[in-house]
């Protein structure tokens, strides 16, 4: 039995209640992969790498006082 099938039959004799809560669960994993994403295209983007360059340690002492 596929997936949905297998989630269509357990949730067929659920409350309401409880369907809220798969609602809520299936919300948290969809906002969950896609901040993923994001993080991933973040960190693969030219200014991530730039910022990490060693020639911009200098910041590092720059703000040190700021950094607690």
């Amino acid at each position: 039995m596929e997936a949905k099938q297998k989630l269509e039959k357990i949730i067929s004799v659920l409350p309401e209640s409880k369907l809220r809560e798969i609602i809520d669960f299936a919300s948290y994993l969809r906002d969950k992969e896609e901040a993923e994403e994001l993080l991933r295209m973040q960190i693969s983007s030219k200014a991530y790498s730039d910022w990490l360059n060693p020639k911009n340690d200098i910041y590092d002492e720059v703000f040190k006082d700021e950094i607690k």
